[in-house]
């Protein structure tokens, strides 16, 4: 197993990372580098744009997204937690992981994924096949992704995936009911 110091620097390096969330295992890398976001999309085999990235304080989410008086709430009340925002981008990401000018942010409550988002922010997106069951822990997500990926073991995660809401409009929207209605 690598050290959190080892997972941040492989994320530096445009590898991609299997590590803990308060939802479920997530996978990640470099949301800035083309190379990293495309290697992740064929590891995953996704075809679909659009990824969450992971911030690790809630404050961080003004650099990398619009938002307005009426999210702020929505926000501090909601964050960190097992919530994925979906809000209009004010940054340039590698290719793939915004969609249609949207970013998805999560800020979780897992001290190894906010620990590896400390630097830069990561790319967070479930660790399983596209379309496929999620990796429940490090050792089935080794055998899906073998030495495709690092590995970083942390707090076990609840095993359901985040709740989705939509502020990138003028009305929320819940997208996906996930851990914050579980």
């Amino acid at each position: 197993m690598m050290t959190i110091e080892e997972a941040r620097e492989a994320i530096r390096n445009g590898e991609i990372v299997i590590y803990p969330t308060d939802t479920v295992l997530g996978m990640g890398c470099n949301p800035f580098s083309q190379i990293a976001v495309d290697k992740l999309f064929q590891i995953k085999k996704k075809q679909n744009k659009g990824l969450s990235v992971m911030l690790n304080n809630v404050k961080k989410i003004y650099d990398y997204c619009e938002v307005n008086r009426t999210y702020e709430k929505i926000i501090s009340d909601l964050l960190p937690g097992p919530i994925t925002l979906i809000m209009k981008s004010k940054r340039e990401f590698a290719k793939g992981v915004t969609k249609n000018g949207t970013i998805a942010i999560r800020v979780p409550l897992n001290e190894t994924a906010n620990d590896l988002a400390r630097d830069i922010p990561v790319i967070t997106t479930s660790a399983n096949i596209h379309g496929e069951k999620i990796a429940e822990n490090i050792k089935e997500a080794k055998i899906i992704f073998g030495n495709n990926c690092y590995y970083l073991e942390g707090e076990k995660p609840t095993g359901i995936e985040s709740t989705i809401i939509d502020l990138s409009t003028n009305k929320p929207e819940v997208i996906r009911i996930g851990a914050l209605y579980s």
